[in-house]
């Protein structure tokens, strides 16, 4: 007599296949996306053209922005526009001053203009990194030392830097 059992797979088997089936696939996929994102950004196919970085002769605009008169805190450049070399060091001194009758704290935020600056700029020293206690009336300066990243797209001549200054809890 012949034994008639069931030739089908139990579930459990069929459950491990599908996962090393899965687990293959993920691993090609992880290996051959840097290699398709390589190629793509060597060829400038699919959108993904090369963008062209400033030549370290060449210079770009920065400037800080002066903050609107009649708030409670007025942020105000002590320098002018700047003519500035990518991958060069440079210090800005920007004065802080609290128009508010009492003590208080704030917190700055920079902005940038335009806001694709902000991955090219690397800020060292800022009034921004930590909390800013002032008295009534109260005026600073503070220094502002950053460096603009050589990758910095041809297309980005000139950069602005503005600050929103939040009222932290003293």
């Amino acid at each position: 007599m012949s034994d008639h059992r069931s030739s089908a797979p139990s579930p459990l088997v069929l459950l491990l296949k599908v996962l090393l089936i899965l687990c293959v696939l993920g691993m090609l996929a992880a290996g051959f996306s840097p290699l398709y994102q390589a190629f793509m950004r060597l060829t400038g196919l699919g959108g993904a053209a090369r963008a062209q970085t400033v030549p370290a002769s060449q210079q770009v605009w920065l400037r800080i922005e002066e903050s609107t008169p009649g708030q409670a805190w007025q942020v105000r450049p002590l320098q002018g526009p700047q003519q500035v070399k990518p991958g060069q060091f440079v210090q800005l001194m920007v004065e802080v001053r609290n128009n508010q009758p009492h003590f208080a704290a704030m917190q700055a935020l920079p902005v940038y203009l335009p806001a694709s600056a902000a991955a090219y700029v690397q800020k060292l020293e800022c009034f921004c990194f930590a909390q800013q206690l002032f008295s009534p009336g109260q005026v600073r300066r503070f220094p502002v030392v950053l460096v603009i990243d050589k990758q910095l797209p041809a297309t980005l001549r000139q950069i602005s830097l503005a600050y929103q200054i939040r009222d932290q809890p003293a």
